[in-house]
């Protein structure tokens, strides 16, 4: 096979030898006084050299807070910190054998003795780490660059205290910004222009993801714009009185009518050809508008994709008029030339546009974020580079930081973005250069691996990772210590794979735009059995019958290529699952956990391998990214919520009637809706066996407008039996669940900083692209199902590539192409007529399509390096595609490529899908080395029935006010005024006697006038001078002394539940001894009872129910209550028995 052809005369490493060599490198790559640029191949242990660079580099005496290692991602960045937190941890709990065995381990020096000092200070690491202040600087870029800006907010222009907003909200504030431009530009020339030349919808995606996700390549300054518009002109060549209109009037007019006549004529003479010819002039002598006549023209010199044709007169025509061949291909020349200025000129129009309208956008998204005091992620970057670049702030903020910094830790360099390398360089080069340099070492470590450089969309480039190796290193190299150590072996992956990984870059055309040479793995796990199967491709079905009219829109027919490669898998997972098949590596049975089914993009067959999965009850950690609202469980309850608040929208109530919430048939509900007269929730009204559907949605209706958005859903997913949770996983199966979870977190985070409204809650989440990620090294032992993307960093023994079939995505939707600028520098250009670019823009679409194959060759190496014993290649043949296919090796899918590494000679018996599997394989020649690896043995238990059955209804608690209980305060035909007034001396007796306590003896009577004027604004002199003097007997009676002393606390609020009942209210005096406890009501009746037997009962059952609740919270302590009456400045104690009787009554 062709991976057998190997550099020739190099003996290849056994897997002993290529330990020894690589753990040489690991050490030497890890030494604290070296800087070192590290190619690593998948699998080479680059975390372990990075985590045992940082503990070498605290042995050596540097500071933790003087470390500052930067990874690609936040779990690459805990699991880097967790790992160094453990090897210091062992540090400090190892005796001194373990810790100077370890040490001696960590730097490779056998023969040096440790001192009892160096194992002190090596135990006293894992403390200083600790003790770091913000801890150990181990962050990704975008944190570094969060740090670096709150510590320099002033020089950097932002506001203290920031806040970073996530993709979602940044995306909210973009199309917030695209729609109130487009409001305020209604009128302006260039909304107008790109509105005739594109619809709206995509106008607003083409803004959006401008603004969001092309930041970089535009300016933040009106002369940046100027200057980029002029760069723009320069290189598409247009002249400065160019328009695409003169152009276009000039392009179909400057033939001659009478020589294109004379051509028809002969043309139309010929074979067919010539004759399709001849009518595309016909067409141009007809057309009556320079549009028309160009449509014709251009379909008479050039193809449909744009290219000039080969031939248009043929020697038939040169028999019938010999002048016309030179004629036409002397015309085709101009015409081609003239198309070319016109499309340039088109062009440049539309990018110049584009820059109007965006230059608008990104000010009122800037705007908006400065309104917030937040950033977004790309400002953390953006920002960092330009104040670290500035000319006012740079010097002063690198001096600050180069006096915190003396080791720079690069994880993951392929990924790293021009503007991230920039942040990273500024201090970079302080360190080797003038006063930065120091006589203790200052070093830079940088590990990566281009072959899996994958994340362009982000900004990262492949190309950058050897110019920066080659940049820096000179520069490092000139003043300090200086490695390039390649690590070549991989300590995961059996050799049968690594021998199919270096025969499917085996060939210059595969590996070029992947690695800088041929790439060469050596393999470490000798003697471990592992396997490569390489699956025929599922027949495409070109017959298969259409689904039927009331089918689910996303369910596949039985015979669809997709579910029929799903089926498969799942069928070949469950077996092993149940079989009992022998991971022969580990010597014990195949788990869940053991395996990963990696696809290139999250369609039909991602979905389709999962409900696979859960119809044979194999455990799956379910989708690794969810978009919330296209998940099936998410949509029902959005449904619902419609349903229950919109009355009137019937497709929302039919949605929820057939969801798993109701379970509805079609017949069902056809009887139900069709004939009725009005609207489906009258229907449902009127029926009276639909009346439990209908109360339970009121109920539900209540919960929404009571409590909420996050009440709302929890109700409908917990009530009935069974409930919500299980019914739904009884149609979409378990890993339906996580989605929903996902989803009402969402609602929960919307209710924190919105009012608690379902309507409002509907808005935000059709306005929003709401997205959830797991973290896929959690997958609770189950199958993981992820993109090759999100698979990076991670492994698993058993890997299927379920779409190898699937080629990239060269075209795209995106309309912005980045040129290369007449200065060299990156130029956006915009191109809305697809295939018929300008000649800068047809070179920056090769670019894009070759960069495009170039990845997608890259993410094939991630993809299948995932694999640590056995790779499986899956797919499924397409419609319209050759195969075997045919083109060249640099623009071949995956499974082609397969196949070229893995040639006939290594076809297997087996057959599938009416082929030949493929399969190289090599059997356990060595004891294995077993690891507990994915579920657990499930404990044997039986659930109990309760957890099934529907919840008893509870019984909420009767909520009182002790005050209710009492009548109106006095019998108003003793008063003959108005009931108001009544009312209104109560309450001016009780505020007197409320705050006169606490005033001095010698200043009531100004403070009581003061108040009762106040209060009783509208009373006569006499009438308040009544009551004053009524409140004042009160407070000077001396048996009244007890309930008045400072002690007392006057409208004391009490509130509890006791016998069933919710109780709140004020007592008006409560005196709280350490023997007793004394309860004062004031009562202001005219006349007052003069025996407890003539008190309404009322006052007692409010009494009574004061005392209930104080005998709760202050128990072994008896309450007396007591009535005092304002009008003859009366005390009444009121006996034991009499409130127990009316607690009897009341609280009963």
């Amino acid at each position: 096979m062709d991976g057998e052809r190997r550099r020739r005369g190099r003996r290849r490493m056994s897997g002993a030898e290529a330990i020894t060599e690589t753990t040489r490198r690991q050490r030497r790559a890890a030494s604290p006084s070296l800087s070192a640029f590290v190619p690593a191949n998948a699998g080479a242990g680059k975390t372990r050299v990075l985590t045992n660079r940082v503990a070498r580099l605290l042995l050596a005496g540097a500071a933790p807070a003087a470390i500052l290692c930067i990874t690609f991602t936040k779990a690459a960045a805990a699991e880097m910190a967790d790992r160094l937190f453990k090897l210091l941890g062992g540090f400090a709990l190892a005796d001194d054998a373990m810790l100077a065995a370890a040490l001696k381990d960590l730097d490779g020096d056998k023969t040096r003795a440790r001192t009892p000092a160096e194992l002190a200070e090596a135990r006293r690491l894992f403390a200083r780490a600790l003790e770091t202040p913000g801890g150990l600087k181990i962050q990704t870029i975008h944190s570094f660059c969060e740090s670096v800006l709150k510590r320099f907010p002033l020089e950097a222009g932002v506001a203290p205290g920031f806040s970073v907003i996530d993709a979602l909200e940044a995306a909210r504030l973009a199309r917030e910004a695209v729609a109130r431009v487009a409001v305020e530009a209604a009128d302006d020339a260039a909304f107008r222009h790109l509105l005739t030349r594109m619809n709206g919808g995509a106008l607003r995606a083409l803004i959006e993801t401008a603004a969001t996700g092309r930041r970089r390549d535009f300016p933040e300054d009106p002369a940046g714009w100027r200057a980029l518009r002029e760069a723009a002109q320069r290189t598409l060549g247009v002249g400065a009185e160019d328009t695409a209109r003169d152009l276009l009037r000039d392009l179909v007019s400057f033939l001659p009518v009478d020589k294109l006549r004379r051509a028809e004529a002969a043309l139309n003479g010929d074979g067919a050809n010539p004759k399709k010819r001849a009518a595309n002039l016909r067409a141009y002598f007809d057309a009556v508008t320079d549009d028309g006549k160009y449509e014709a023209l251009f379909a008479f010199f050039c193809t449909d994709k744009g290219k000039p044709r080969d031939e248009i007169a043929t020697q038939a025509t040169d028999k019938i008029d010999p002048n016309v061949k030179p004629y036409l291909q002397s015309a085709q020349k101009d015409f081609v030339a003239r198309l070319h200025r016109l499309r340039a000129a088109q062009a440049f129009e539309d990018t110049s546009a584009l820059y109007a309208l965006l230059q608008r956008v990104l000010a009122a998204y800037a705007a908006a974020k400065t309104a917030r005091a937040a950033l977004d992620f790309d400002d953390l970057i953006v920002l960092t580079r330009r104040l670290l670049t500035g000319a006012q702030s740079a010097a002063w903020v690198l001096y600050k930081l180069d006096h915190g910094l003396d080791h720079i830790l690069l994880d993951e360099a392929q990924d790293t973005s021009p503007d991230a390398w920039d942040v990273i360089e500024r201090p970079l080069a302080e360190f080797f250069a003038g006063t930065g340099a120091r006589e203790a070492a200052r070093t830079f470590f940088a590990v990566g691996d281009k072959k899996q450089s994958i994340y362009s969309f982000q900004g990262a480039d492949a190309k950058l990772f050897d110019a920066k190796e080659q940049d820096l290193g000179k520069k490092i190299a000139a003043a300090a210590a200086y490695e390039n150590l390649p690590l070549n072996a991989s300590f995961r992956t059996t050799a049968p794979v690594l021998q199919f990984v270096d025969a499917l870059f085996a060939r210059r055309a595969v590996w070029e735009g992947v690695s800088d040479a041929q790439p060469e793995h050596l393999c470490t796990r000798d003697g471990m059995a592992g396997s490569v199967e390489i699956w025929p491709l599922v027949p495409f079905d070109a017959g298969a019958a259409a689904a039927a009219w009331d089918a689910p829109f996303d369910q596949t027919s039985a015979t669809n290529p997709k579910r029929v490669l799903a089926e498969a898998v799942a069928v070949r997972v469950a077996g092993w699952l149940r079989g009992g098949e022998i991971l022969e590596s580990q010597g014990r049975p195949v788990a869940a956990g053991d395996i990963m089914i990696l696809v290139q993009k999250r369609d039909a067959l991602f979905h389709e391998m999962i409900r696979a999965l859960s119809r044979r009850d194999v455990p799956v950690a379910g989708a690794d990214r969810m978009k919330l609202v296209e998940d099936q469980g998410v949509l029902d309850l959005l449904s619902y919520a419609r349903a229950a608040l919109y009355e009137g929208d019937d497709l929302s109530l039919a949605e929820t009637l057939k969801s798993p919430f109701f379970n509805v048939s079609e017949e069902d509900l056809f009887e139900l809706a069709h004939g009725r007269e009005g609207r489906l929730w009258g229907a449902l009204q009127a029926r009276e066996e639909w009346r439990p559907v209908m109360r339970e949605i009121s109920r539900a209706r209540a919960v929404a407008l009571k409590e909420g958005p996050a009440a709302f859903f929890m109700h409908a997913l917990e009530t009935g039996a069974p409930s919500g949770w299980r019914r739904i996983a009884a149609r979409l199966g378990p890993p339906s669940r996580e989605p929903i979870e996902e989803f009402l977190r969402l609602a929960l985070d919307f209710e924190a900083s919105n009012p608690r409204s379902l309507r409002l809650f509907l808005d935000a989440v059709a306005a929003s692209d709401a997205e959830a990620n797991r973290d896929s090294a959690q997958a609770d032992g189950g199958v993981r199902v992820m993109t090759a993307h999100k698979a990076k960093g991670l492994e698993a023994p058993i890997v299927f590539i379920l779409d190898a079939h699937a080629p990239p995505n060269t075209n795209g939707k995106d309309s912005v192409f980045i040129a290369k600028g007449v200065d060299g520098g990156r130029l956006p250009l915009l191109a809305l007529d697809q295939g018929k670019f300008a000649p800068a823009i047809a070179a920056a679409a090769e670019d894009r399509k070759k960069d495009a194959w170039d990845e997608y060759r890259r993410l094939l190496y991630v993809a299948a390096t995932r694999a640590r014993d056995r790779l499986y290649v899956c797919g499924c043949q397409r419609g319209g595609r050759k195969y075997p296919e045919t083109s060249e090796p640099q623009a071949r899918t995956w499974h082609a490529l397969a196949l070229d590494a893995l040639g006939p000679e290594t076809e297997a018996g087996e057959e599938l899908f009416g082929g030949k599997v493929r399969r190289i394989a090599c059997p356990q020649t060595v004891p294995p080395k077993g690891e507990s690896v994915g579920l657990a043995a499930p404990p044997d238990f039986s659930l109990p029935a309760f957890l099934r059955a529907p919840a008893s209804a509870e019984t909420r608690p009767r909520r009182l006010s002790p005050s209710a209980l009492a009548p109106e305060e006095e019998d108003t035909s003793y008063a003959p005024g108005r009931r108001e007034d009544a009312f209104l001396r109560g309450r001016i007796l009780h505020r007197l006697l409320e705050l006169l306590p606490a005033v001095a003896p010698a200043g009531r009577a100004a403070a009581s006038l003061r108040l009762a004027r106040r209060m009783g604004a509208g009373l006569s002199d006499e009438r308040i001078a009544a009551l004053i003097a009524e409140a004042q007997r009160v407070l000077d009676d001396p048996q009244f002394a007890p309930v008045f002393a400072p002690a007392g606390l006057a409208e004391a609020a009490i509130g509890g539940a006791t016998r069933g009942l919710a109780l709140s209210g004020q007592i008006d005096r409560l005196v709280i001894l350490k023997d007793r406890i004394l309860l004062v009501d004031y009562k202001t009746n005219r006349p007052p009872p003069a025996r407890v037997e003539d008190v309404a009962p009322g006052y007692l059952a409010q009494l009574a129910a004061y005392r209930a609740l104080l005998q709760e919270i202050y128990p072994g302590r008896p309450v007396e209550a007591a009535l005092l009456w304002t009008y003859d400045a009366r005390l009444m104690p009121v006996p034991t028995d009499a409130l127990d009787n009316a607690q009897r009554l009341t609280l009963a």
